[in-house]
């Protein structure tokens, strides 16, 4: 299932890598035009904060590009202040209620420094609290794939399962 799921650029990704999208959840009603034009699972066109964990159904993976706007630098950087910082705790509330073994959230490169590393301390002991062993790297489209585009961004992985996390190696550089 994919969070904050925009035109739908994660799960088109986890598609490819041979993953099967159940569900996603958007705000933007646009966005969303675009989404299902691309994508056939059902697509839950609402607040995050109006999302009901019933309405999910068992999954494996839960994905989450959550709004960069509160920790970029392009931005006023009010982190967990800016409303749109917030929507991070219902990542947290759904991932407490639904427990997939792995969630995957990727944000910008500067949730790593705000506040001084106090926020992304928080995001991380967040998804250690719910017993998720987590992984994170800022990488560079443009060093990972063959997309013309420089753009840097923070992934973090986690896991529920100890063992499948000391299995987990992000990409090489091409």
């Amino acid at each position: 299932a994919g969070l904050f799921a925009g035109v739908g650029g994660i799960e088109l990704g986890f598609k490819q890598a041979g993953f099967a999208p159940l569900l996603a959840n958007e705000i933007d009603k646009y966005a969303g035009v675009t989404y299902s034009l691309n994508h056939a699972h059902p697509l839950i066109l609402r607040d995050i904060h109006e999302l009901q964990t019933k309405e999910i159904p068992r999954i494996d993976v839960l994905t989450g590009g959550f709004p960069c706007q509160a920790f970029s630098v392009a931005g006023y950087r009010k982190g967990f202040k800016d409303p749109r910082g917030n929507v991070f705790w219902e990542i947290v509330r759904i991932l407490d209620e639904k427990k997939p073994s792995i969630v995957f959230l990727e944000n910008v490169k500067n949730l790593t420094g705000h506040d001084g590393g106090r926020t992304f301390k928080v995001v991380v002991e967040a998804l250690e609290s719910l017993g998720y062993h987590v992984s994170y790297k800022v990488m560079n489209a443009a060093q990972y794939s063959k997309i013309p585009q420089n753009r840097e961004r923070i992934y973090i992985v986690g896991f529920l399962k100890k063992r499948d996390h000391s299995r987990f190696e992000f990409p090489k550089e091409l």
